[in-house]
């Protein structure tokens, strides 16, 4: 998702996407029933793999492609070489082509959760809410008790607006993992949306007092206070979170209207330009920005 503002999950990140690629410890390009048809031996694409992950790691990504496509097409199924295809084409910001890969991945690993983690995001890029939350069903019909899951399709719905069944999603994660983060802050969010601002500060809060460093939560809290009127504990919490998250935009864009309000424009503008930093093609922020430096 990146939106100008990044969102809750940035979120939503959060939750246990590893890049499978440093972990290997087998050759995961030899495949006896394959490598006779191969027009290369199996310590050739050996190189080529270490060759590929080698530049990956070094953010060399156009390079790293052709090698691990060339592995892909001799070896298609090897699910291996499409998580780091679709890894490659997400650094690259080809989010159409990572998403053809990540389906691939959910068909053929034996395990899809590094799709499921990133499939719905790669959709979210290309502005396919619909195709986000249809990926993240498919998900949750293999694993139905998987709170991962469940977060990831609940939070796809919240941000369709579609608040009510991304609710009963959170609840249904929360009675199977109830001190889980994600679920406990995307419920809040819920409940503020609902009109039930005093359930989601005791949720949050409780939350807090666990885990005082948990940033999703410190937004949603600022969130809350500023939205009652008590400005100086809604920076509180988002003050703290921008120490700890800098690059999480909602807490400069909730600290920005704070400002706003107080009329402190020096301090709005500091927060605009953070974000813009980030998108700078964003001409609705900037034209609010310039206004507020005519008011100085």
């Amino acid at each position: 998702m990146p939106s100008r503002k990044t969102t809750f999950l940035s979120i939503t990140a959060p939750l246990c996407v590893v890049l499978v690629y440093v972990v290997f410890l087998e050759k995961p390009w030899f495949h006896p029933a394959q490598a006779a048809t191969a027009e290369f031996s199996a310590d050739n694409a050996g190189d080529v793999w270490e060759e590929s992950k080698s530049l990956f790691r070094e953010g060399k990504y156009e390079q790293a492609l052709p090698g691990v496509l060339r592995l892909h097409e001799k070896y298609p199924g090897n699910h291996i070489y499409l998580e780091m295809a679709a890894e490659i084409y997400n650094h690259l910001g080809r989010y159409k082509d990572e998403t053809e890969y990540w389906e691939l991945y959910l068909d053929r690993a034996p395990d899809p959760s590094a799709a499921c983690a990133r499939l719905g995001a790669a959709y979210q890029e290309q502005g396919k809410e619909k195709d986000a939350i249809a990926a993240q069903e498919r998900c949750l019909e293999r694993d139905p008790q998987n709170t991962d899951y469940i977060f990831f399709l609940a939070h796809s719905l919240e941000r369709a607006g579609q608040t009510s069944r991304a609710g009963e999603l959170y609840q249904r994660g929360l009675k199977i993992s109830p001190d889980n983060s994600d679920l406990q802050t995307g419920y809040a969010r819920v409940l503020i949306r609902e009109g039930k601002r005093e359930q989601a500060k005791s949720l949050v809060l409780r939350r807090l007092e666990k885990a005082p460093d948990d940033v999703d939560a410190l937004l949603v809290a600022g969130l809350i206070f500023s939205g009652e009127g008590d400005l100086p504990r809604a920076k509180r919490y988002l003050t703290h979170g921008v120490q700890l998250s800098d690059g999480y935009l909602d807490f400069h864009q909730a600290l920005a209207d704070i400002a706003e309000r107080e009329h402190d424009y020096p301090e709005a503008i500091r927060h605009y330009d953070r974000i813009l930093k980030e998108h700078p093609d964003d001409q609705q922020l900037r034209a609010k920005r310039d206004a507020l430096a005519g008011k100085q």
